[in-house]
């Protein structure tokens, strides 16, 4: 065996965004240029005749390709019951899904997407585009009620366990930065609480389903008044609440929570109810996002996006905790 052959492969996503185009139709194939590198890497595809497509190069290790074609089952269902998502592009071959390996580059899968209009939105977005996604975020939820999956579909489910147990997907909120003891007291113990309210809360059908789950600002593109849902990356089994949670990840302490909050449940409201015990949920559910982004960013430290949290984020976060455990959150969040 030679030298060569004993060397793994290199993780290369540009190499790999460049292979996937021989793949497609050729008018689908243009030069990537890469987007976001955060956990996928996602290039723009410009096309000779102007036009425009996303690539999706998966992180490796994350998802099989049952739990993507999963997802892309998902996306078709929701277009067709008239939900505009993400529209993925067929290879030559007719299949959404591909594998690509180049000589030498470790294989990822990828998946091609018609380009979406609009802007992302920022923590300046005006309060009323919460009533928008409050309302598409109602349709998804309806249907998926009442949609019947395909034999074979998987997808990850986000329980207490999986968001900070010890062993979640995204890391351990003990690793984050700058905590004392006193900070991973006040964590723990909010983390205990958490539990016990969401045992309390149950898993029924009419609580717990299939969600979008990370229907933050960053997965949202606003363009007039149309507000488009992307990257169903994290989509899987949850609490219907969570997509309200996840709405404002990074920004949970933000002085425009309670007007946010109160738009989206008003925008839900106009298509599904909402009862008391899913109003008293939040609290606990937004407290947990928290502590699972602390976790996601002690394991991205690195990143630019953690970098640009700026060195309180943690600090904060463990603000946000003691106004759970004090009860706090829940008047803020009431208003």
């Amino acid at each position: 065996m030679t030298d060569a052959a004993r060397m793994p492969a290199m993780d290369d996503p540009d190499a790999i965004a460049g292979a996937a185009m021989a793949l497609y139709p050729e008018s689908c194939r243009g030069t990537p240029r890469l987007l976001c590198l955060s956990e996928n890497a996602t290039y723009r595809v410009d096309l000779p005749d102007g036009g425009r497509r996303v690539l999706r190069v998966h992180r490796p290790g994350y998802h099989d390709a049952d739990e993507i074609r999963s997802e892309l089952a998902w996306l078709d269902s929701l277009r067709r019951d008239g939900i505009r998502t993400p529209v993925p592009v067929r290879g030559l071959d007719g299949e959404w899904l591909h594998h690509v390996a180049p000589p030498g580059v470790a294989g990822r899968h990828v998946v091609m997407f018609d380009w979406i209009a609009g802007t992302q939105p920022t923590a300046d977005i005006d309060p009323a585009s919460f009533a928008r996604l409050g309302r598409i975020t109602a349709r998804l939820h309806r249907h998926s009620r009442q949609w019947s999956r395909p034999p074979g579909f998987r997808r990850r489910a986000w329980t207490h366990a999986t968001m900070v147990g010890p062993d979640a997907p995204w890391g351990r909120w003990q690793e984050a930065r700058g905590l004392d003891r006193t900070s991973h007291d006040v964590i723990a113990h909010a983390v205990e609480r958490i539990g016990a309210e969401l045992a309390e809360y149950g898993q029924g059908a009419e609580r717990f389903g299939l969600i979008h789950a990370d229907l933050r600002l960053a997965n949202l593109l606003i363009e007039g008044e149309a507000t488009h849902i992307i990257d169903f990356d994290d989509c899987g089994f949850s609490w219907f609440m969570q997509d309200l949670a996840a709405a404002i990840s990074f920004f949970e302490d933000h002085p425009h929570v309670p007007r946010w909050i109160g738009h989206w449940i008003r925008g839900y409201e106009t298509i599904a109810r909402l009862g008391q015990a899913d109003l008293s949920i939040l609290p606990a559910l937004i407290a947990q996002r928290r502590i699972q982004l602390m976790a996601w960013g002690a394991s991205h430290a690195e990143t630019a996006q953690v970098r640009a949290l700026g060195p309180g984020w943690n600090a904060r976060s463990v603000t946000l905790c003691r106004d759970y455990l004090a009860e706090r959150l829940a008047r803020t969040i009431a208003g």
